[in-house]
């Protein structure tokens, strides 16, 4: 009966390595003075048990070799131990040198990871930050200039509350950004690049709120015939999406113009109120939906019957 109630001790396991899984995700960049460097830093070890923190790392860069052997590449290489959110090291070391980069996560006991996937680079002198942002308003919506030497240019945007996206790109430091609308606050920052993997730092930001200010197109074409006791006008019709109406002046013989009607939607106007063998000069003006007033057209004169 005593024999029947032990039971059986199994064997003590071996202590836990508590060594991180490997980082397989690791990228790196130049950007700016620095090299940027990113990846996902690994939650469980290698015997599959959560890690209590998240592991410190070190960022390795050395001189690619050939042939290339990681582990006899990192006695030769540089070590940057990256604690907390800092993820740079100075490009300042490498420029003009080709180099191997990779990543390892260091366990609570100081055993290290395997290796990351690795990352080539040829860093070159910094991308110039683009200077002297401005946001202009134009009748094409917002025009973008400033000052830099990159090769290319990426332009990010916020429109209103949302997000900052990566909105458009051009070789030249200039760029109209046509599809804005009037009231609605915008943000811009500009980032020189010569490749993926090399970029410069982001600009200052430049805000605007694009209004109208623009006059629609001086009405072209004017005529004036005389008819009995009547003048009769016509011109050519505006074809601006925000076009409310026509405005018309007359004058006496040299006298100054004077407005005879406002908001006259149709290209014609017929001036009943003259009188015959008084000389009369007439102008148009286009006026758009906010009170824009283009300015007069040339002048076209008839003689009354």
């Amino acid at each position: 009966m005593v024999l029947s109630n032990c039971g059986y001790v199994a064997d003590p396991l071996p202590p836990a390595l508590n060594i991180p899984v490997a980082i397989r995700d690791f990228r790196a960049i130049e950007y700016g003075d620095n090299i940027l460097v990113d990846f996902t830093l690994p939650t469980v070890t290698t015997d599959n048990l959560q890690l209590k923190q998240p592991p410190p790392v070190e960022l390795w860069v050395g001189p690619n070799v050939n042939p290339f052997n990681i582990d006899t590449w990192s006695t030769g290489a540089k070590k940057y131990e990256l604690k907390d959110k800092t993820r740079e090291a100075p490009v300042r070391d490498w420029v003009g040198k080709e180099i191997v980069l990779a990543v390892r996560a260091i366990g609570p006991k100081g055993k290290p990871s395997a290796w990351s996937n690795i990352q080539v680079l040829t860093p070159g002198t910094p991308l110039q930050m683009p200077a002297g942002l401005k946001a202009d308003n134009v009748q094409d919506g917002v025009k973008l200039t400033w000052q830099g030497s990159g090769p290319h240019y990426r332009i990010y945007r916020t429109a209103g509350d949302g997000m900052r996206e990566r909105f458009a790109e051009t070789d030249k430091p200039e760029y109209v950004d046509e599809t804005t609308m009037y009231g609605v606050r915008y943000q811009y920052l500009i980032q020189a690049y010569e490749e993926e993997t090399r970029q410069s730092l982001p600009s200052d930001t430049a805000s605007i709120t694009p209004s109208d200010t623009f006059a629609p197109a001086v009405p072209g074409a004017l005529t004036a015939i005389a008819g009995v006791r009547t003048i009769e006008l016509t011109w050519t019709r505006n074809a601006e999406p925000d076009f409310k109406g026509y405005n018309v002046y007359r004058a006496e013989g040299a006298g100054a113009f004077q407005k005879i009607a406002s908001l006259v939607e149709a290209p014609t106007y017929s001036d009943n109120k003259v009188e015959p063998g008084k000389t009369y000069r007439y102008a148009i003006t286009a006026v758009d939906v906010t009170g824009n007033e283009s300015a007069q057209s040339n002048p076209q004169e008839a003689v009354a019957q």
